[in-house]
């Protein structure tokens, strides 16, 4: 059974990496144009294939799981075409043992994703976008695009642009105090702001502050004050360059954390940390449907209609994804049921074909 395991996993971790790459391919081809459409004067071919080379941990991980899936409608359809499925069954070989065959390469491919989406995309993604943004619109980009802008509680904070250095910097703040009544009652001004990670807090420069009463309004120069806010540069620099879907998980945890204590809504990011988190069920899924599709209704077919299939199946996952996720937002539906809902469906199709067909 070792040697069955073995075999079964070489086979489909060569037609897993070919449908990646050729996925893969085929999608920066088409992400390539994109950006040379946007047709901004100082962006040129090297500014957008070097987004696309910084932006491809993220690219290939949204791609792997489908590529899984055909991955295993080809190997498995391969081994049904030569009759060594049909030996296997006959030999007394379940459904399950056959699932328990693919689990190593699964593991491996789940292993590849969570590096991937945990480790690499994230860095590489917000590296990109801030590389993007300055070739498009100069080393001052995020100032030209108007900053953007933070709330805390009772205040509201603009930002005209952030660096990285000495662990985080901020640039023209402008921070907007509300008193009980939602009345503007103190208003700063600060060329600068550095964080202090060992205080938790940020060092502001420069600063002009403005408190708001009803008899006068008093100015005070301060040539550093002190902004006691345990908000990370990390966490305000994924709200400002990273979309919920690319950020880590523990980025995703210090977002919902935050906006929860605001108040605010924070379905989208919850959407994304359990689609992250139910992913090994995905990965499974399609594992299950693949293997019931190859012993069911597709066991005689070559491999071009199973390639066929493969996408539409895909595709369908994918629109069902993007059906829920808006539902979650409008019906007020609870996250973790929005992406299981697709996971669940899949999973229990191919529980079905298998126990029709097998």
């Amino acid at each position: 059974m070792l040697t069955i395991d073995r075999y079964l996993t070489a086979r489909s971790l060569r037609a897993i990496a070919l449908v990646a790459a050729g996925l893969t391919s085929m999608m920066l081809l088409f992400a390539l144009f994109d950006e040379l459409a946007e047709g901004a004067e100082r962006y040129g071919l090297d500014d957008a294939l070097n987004y696309l080379w910084r932006t491809l941990p993220r690219r290939l991980d949204d791609l792997l799981l489908y590529s899984v899936f055909i991955g295993y409608l080809a190997a498995l359809g391969q081994l049904a075409e030569q009759g060594e499925l049909t030996a296997l069954r006959a030999a007394g070989t379940s459904p399950a043992r056959l699932i328990a065959g693919l689990i190593p390469s699964l593991l491996l491919c789940l292993g590849v994703s969570f590096t991937l989406s945990e480790y690499l995309a994230p860095k590489a993604e917000q590296a990109a976008e801030v590389a993007k943004l300055n070739a498009q619109y100069g080393r001052d980009a995020m100032q030209r695009k108007g900053g953007f802008w933070i709330r805390d509680d009772r205040l509201y904070m603009h930002i005209q642009t952030m660096t990285e250095d000495n662990g985080g910097t901020l640039w023209g703040v402008r921070q907007y105090w509300l008193d009980p009544n939602q009345k503007l009652g103190r208003s700063l001004v600060a060329e600068s702001a550095n964080f202090d990670a060992n205080k938790q807090q940020w060092v502001l420069h420069n600063v002009s502050e403005a408190v708001v009463s009803a008899e006068a309004t008093t100015v005070n120069n301060f040539a550093q004050s002190v902004w006691a806010n345990a908000m990370t540069p990390q966490l305000l620099s994924n709200q400002a360059f990273l979309e919920p879907k690319k950020m880590s998980l523990l980025g995703l945890l210090d977002q919902i954390n935050f906006l929860q204590q605001q108040h605010l809504q924070a379905t989208q990011y919850q959407l994304a940390m359990w689609s992250r988190i139910l992913k090994p069920l995905s990965y499974f899924g399609m594992a299950l449907l693949a293997l019931a599709i190859v012993l069911g209704p597709m066991r005689g077919t070559g491999l071009g209609p199973r390639l066929a299939l493969g996408m539409l199946v895909g595709l369908i996952f994918k629109y069902l994804q993007d059906l829920f996720a808006p539902m979650a937002v409008v019906f007020a539906l609870p996250a973790a049921l929005a992406v299981a809902v697709p996971i669940c469906a899949y999973a229990v199709c191919g529980w079905l074909l298998i126990r029709r067909y097998a």
